[in-house]
Formats: structure tokens, sequence, C-alpha cells
């Protein structure tokens, strides 16, 4: 059954359960699909490749986008409510827009403020450590304060946030870049898996 045939199915099943039949795009290969205001509310999307897909105005609340490729995808305007989007690979995802209510990028979660490993102190809040430049920007400068535009609070380790270590000998183990030293909140940083990642920080200056 061909895209437009199984969104046909989905649309009635959205509607009435007992009609149609529910999308099961699991695993699909959507590589640059125009998805454009689609219905795909409750559709199965796990593990789907929906790299560069136009995903845009597109109702995908409560969708399983578990496991899927979502790179570079257009999401601007989307409705991902209550969409499960663990180990979803949202790198250079465009959101801007998005409904993302009961989902891990919903900006009401609070991180999970996990910081044992986090030695260095500036009054309450804490120094970290991570790269001058980044995949999205093209250096961090001295003085300035960033903020992420959207932050995971999943358990899933490359989610959206910024990056840090929580030592410079860490930082060094993993790159060998120059490294800065940033500052923020004990409450914005969330760990998952072996990595931290924070909802903003401020540049303090080059590591030494």
């Amino acid at each position: 059954m061909d895209i437009v045939s199984i969104l046909a199915e989905h649309k009635k099943w959205v509607v009435d359960k007992s009609m149609g039949a529910r999308a099961n795009l699991s695993g699909a290969n959507l590589y640059e699909a125009n998805l454009s205001r689609a219905n795909l509310s409750g559709a199965n999307l796990s593990r789907a490749n929906l790299s560069r897909a136009n995903l845009s105005e597109a109702n995908l609340s409560g969708a399983d986008l578990s496991g899927a490729n979502l790179s570079g995808a257009n999401l601007s305007e989307a409705n991902l409510s209550g969409a499960d989007l663990f180990e979803v690979n949202l790198s250079k995802a465009n959101l801007y827009g998005a409904d993302l209510p009961n989902t891990c990028l919903d900006p009401n979660n609070p991180p999970n403020a996990k910081i044992d490993e986090f030695i260095e102190r500036d009054g309450e809040l804490v120094i970290g450590y991570r790269t001058r430049k980044a995949g999205h920007i093209d250096e961090y400068r001295d003085g300035r304060t960033y903020s992420a535009d959207w932050f995971s609070t999943s358990d899933t380790e490359c989610h959206p946030g910024l990056y840090l270590w929580p030592s410079l000998k860490a930082a060094k183990q993993w790159k060998d870049e120059e490294t800065i030293r940033v500052v923020t909140s004990p409450a914005d940083i969330h760990k998952a898996g072996s990595k931290y990642r924070c909802r903003w920080f401020k540049v303090l200056g080059t590591a030494e």
C-alpha cells in the first residue's frame, strides 16, 4: 500500500477506530518525504527514516516516533504533543513553533539536576567545561550567555540541549580541542546516560 493510501486509511481510523487502519510505518524509509499537514496522530513511526522530511504543520500527537531518524526534518508548527521521542535523532531538525507538551521536549519539564561529578562551584552555580566550537555556532564567546533552543529531559544521550563535561579532565578525554569554562545552574542540568546537557550557560573563558 502506498503512503497516500496509508494516510487515507489512517485518517478514517483517527475518526473512528472501527474504520480504516492505524498507519504502521515502523522502519519505513520516508527520507525527504513531503508529509506537510499530514494527519499522523497516533501513528506507528518507530525507527522510521524521516531524515529531511517535510512534516511542517503535521499532526503527530501521540505518535510512536521512538528510534526514528528525524535529522534535518522540518517540524515547524507540527503538533507533537504526547509523542514518544525516545532515542529519536533530532539533529538539525527544525522545531520552531512546534507543539511539545507531554513530551521530553516540553519546556515545563524539570531536569534531573544530577551534578554529583561537578566539583567546582561558583556560589550556587556550578562550573563545567566544553569545546569552544559547536556544530550550530562558529564559537562560544567569552562573557556571553547562551540558551538552548530546545531542551530534552529524556534519558537519550544525544538529544537537544547545551552539552558540557563536569571537569576539565573529562573534557580532554573526549576532545582534543580548545576547551572553555562555563557556569550554569544545577537546576538546569540534566544527565542522560554518561552525558550532561543544560538549558543555558555563561562562558567564563578558556580553560587552562
